[in-house]
């Protein structure tokens, strides 16, 4: 029999080079043994159990230094998988990622979210038929717009579907997996996190203009869970009024609503140099350049432009650049504006990458008569 210390040591050694790859992808041995601090035999120890055991494989060399290439190590994406689901406006997303959070394939189902028993029972299976045939699901996540509390277990309220207080167990009765449920912004936010940058605001340029902040790998979510509402700072005093009953919200000034016309039209009509359209896009471009600004004066991060527009701003970066370079007179280059990776596919992503950190380390707990 195994003594009991050994084994918890054991255990615990595993679970946090899991962990580690979880966040790093791939890395030697000489390395995980120095950011885990793990002396070298016990690291060796540790990761040849977890590859024994099929969690994790070779992946290939590292740079020569001029002796023998040291091998490196990362999870087996086919050991497990993780589910991201995003409940919008337009219907439901599901994307089914593997354990190096690589999308596998996502789906949309265009059923509009309804808080009734029939919504619930027909999302179960569509659930069920997407996952079909797939191997062990660790867990999901539901990217959800509105303020979320998981300690309480509700969704505390929800603008853009009228909603408040309702009970996240009739989302969890849906699924089968262990499950949690995160803001939509939180979810795109989690989606650009990377071992290279894991400090970082996140601008979420939807039809409702919101956000998050990521701290040292950590989402913040503030004492009453709205860190990041950068929607409802004051951008023009007694200016146009917002949804939430202010005048004068970044909401009022930035969502894709200011446009007046579905955003690929206007788009098509930028693209034919339409003087009216040109007139908005620079006006646009000058209400978001005195709001990352705003942003960067307040948090000194780096700033990632994500949502509808975020991914439009892309074309006129060099322009909004320009345009904060006219506020900040603090920064020699405004090199902290940075173009969202993940596009339409953020929220989904995002949330499956949540359940993979959340939930991953139930592979181990199925195997701790292995380990």
């Amino acid at each position: 029999m195994r003594d009991a210390k050994i084994e918890k040591q054991t255990g615990q050694h595993t679970e946090r080079i899991f962990h580690l790859l979880c966040r790093e992808k791939e890395l030697t041995k000489q390395e995980i043994a120095a950011k885990l601090q793990m002396s070298m035999p016990t690291a060796l120890q540790n990761i040849n159990l977890l590859l024994e055991n099929g969690f994790l494989q070779e992946c290939g060399t590292a740079g020569s230094t001029g002796g023998r290439r040291a091998k490196k190590i990362c999870l087996n994406p086919q050991a497990g998988y993780s589910v991201g689901i995003n409940i919008a406006l337009h219907g439901t997303d599901i994307a089914l990622t593997d354990l190096l959070g690589n999308v596998l394939r996502m789906q949309t189902f265009p059923q509009v979210f309804c808080d009734e028993p029939i919504w619930y029972e027909q999302f179960s299976r569509q659930l069920d038929g997407f996952l079909q045939g797939t191997g062990k699901i660790v867990g999901a996540c539901i990217s959800f717009p509105g303020i979320v509390d998981m300690q309480a277990g509700l969704l505390m309220r929800s603008h853009i579907f009228g909603l408040e207080h309702i009970s996240l167990n009739r989302f969890f009765r849906a699924i089968p997996y262990p499950a949690m449920v995160e803001n939509d912004a939180n979810c795109a936010c989690f989606a650009e996190l990377t071992a290279q940058r894991d400090t970082y605001l996140y601008l979420s340029l939807n039809r409702s203009v919101g956000g998050a902040v990521m701290y040292h790998g950590g989402l913040l979510a503030g004492r009453s869970f709205q860190a990041g509402e950068f929607g409802h700072m004051l951008l023009v005093p007694g200016g146009k009024p917002c949804y939430c009953g202010k005048n004068g919200c970044a909401d009022a000034y930035l969502s894709p609503d200011v446009l007046g016309m579905p955003v690929e039209t206007f788009f098509h009509h930028m693209e034919a140099d339409q003087p009216d359209a040109m007139e908005k896009w620079q006006e646009y471009l000058n209400y978001l350049a005195i709001l990352v600004t705003n942003l960067r004066m307040a948090m000194d991060f780096d700033i990632i432009l994500g949502g509808t527009m975020g991914i439009w701003v892309k074309q006129y970066f060099t322009d909004l650049c320009k345009k904060a370079a006219q506020y900040d007179r603090f920064a020699r280059d405004v090199d902290y504006l940075i173009p969202c990776t993940c596009a339409e596919e953020a929220c989904a992503a995002g949330a499956a990458k949540l359940a993979l950190e959340r939930y991953a380390n139930r592979l181990l707990e199925d195997q701790k008569e292995i380990l």
